[in-house]
């Protein structure tokens, strides 16, 4: 099965540090291919609810996506794909390197990110 990423440009890039395993957070490791909520720092720490079309590809050091069956853990750097198109131009208006932002499953934060390059 072809991937998203695989088919399309990312939009930008960011640092993600995944959240350890938890109870206010997850209990198994991600994996490449999540479809996390995405929620802007400023607009979760205030209450409202996070986005849905923004996913990350994780990569490693030179830039090669990470295999799909390898458990994600720690800071990792992953490039970013908003995926409707008609939402591009709302994010780009917001994005800048240093947004920060959640990656969330419900009202859990599995993980938080920045912006790195655009």
């Amino acid at each position: 099965m072809t991937k998203f990423y695989e088919i399309n440009e990312h939009q930008f890039e960011a640092e993600i540090t995944i959240h350890p395993l938890g109870p206010t957070t997850r209990n198994t490791h991600p994996y490449n291919g999540i479809r996390w909520s995405f929620a802007y720092a400023d607009d979760w720490d205030n209450g409202s609810h996070a986005i849905s079309d923004v996913w990350p590809e994780f990569i490693d050091e030179i830039g090669n996506s990470i295999s799909d069956d390898i458990p994600l853990s720690g800071k990792l750097k992953a490039r970013m794909y908003i995926i409707s198109r008609e939402m591009i131009l709302v994010h780009l208006n917001r994005i800048e390197i240093g947004t920060k932002f959640y990656c969330t499953e419900g009202s859990r934060s599995c993980a938080t990110g920045t912006v790195t390059a655009i």
